[in-house]
């Protein structure tokens, strides 16, 4: 659904390629690469709407939040393009999105006891008001390799907002 997710604060927007007959995207929506590296030549260089949780470091390559919508911008396959995307600066700039389960974050004490949890950007193919994919931020702790710290959130409107870790940036580095 457009406008899921939302940077704030300090991001940078950078170009992201899209292949063609890539899955539609709308701006809000995060965008990731699942490319690889071998003596440092990437194995792809596109990026795709994430259909996953995201980002999970060494797994994806996080590409930020989509900024414009994909071409062309009505119903039919979607041509190569490059788009924009809002990239949070690693540990300082934020998304905002809305909890996954409203319930988790509907006290300050539930709030609290998420604060400095390592979580990811929940994926689900259904759920948003236009029938299509709904993306939330996970309100439970996920694992050491999830890209995305809790810092604060919103308990009156479900919201949380979380940074990004530099290393969701940039993965397969051995």
């Amino acid at each position: 659904m457009r406008a899921d997710l939302k940077p704030v604060g300090f991001c940078q927007e950078l170009p992201r390629r899209i292949a063609a007959s890539t899955t539609r995207f709308y701006f809000g929506e995060p965008l990731h690469s699942t490319a690889t590296s071998s003596n440092g030549a990437a194995s792809a260089n596109e990026y795709v709407p994430a259909a996953a949780d995201t980002p999970v470091i060494g797994t994806h390559r996080f590409g930020g939040i989509a900024i414009k919508e994909a071409l062309p911008p009505t119903t039919g396959t979607l041509v190569a393009q490059t788009t924009i995307a809002a990239c949070p600066i690693p540990n300082i700039g934020r998304i905002r999105g809305k909890g996954e389960t409203a319930a988790n974050i509907d006290t300050a004490a539930e709030l609290l006891g998420l604060i400095g949890d390592y979580t990811l950007i929940d994926y689900a193919a259904t759920g948003s008001p236009s029938s299509g994919p709904l993306y939330t931020i996970k309100d439970v702790a996920s694992a050491d390799t999830s890209g995305l710290e809790i810092i604060d959130g919103n308990i009156a409107k479900g919201l949380l907002d979380v940074t990004v870790d530099a290393r969701a940036y940039r993965h397969d580095v051995s």
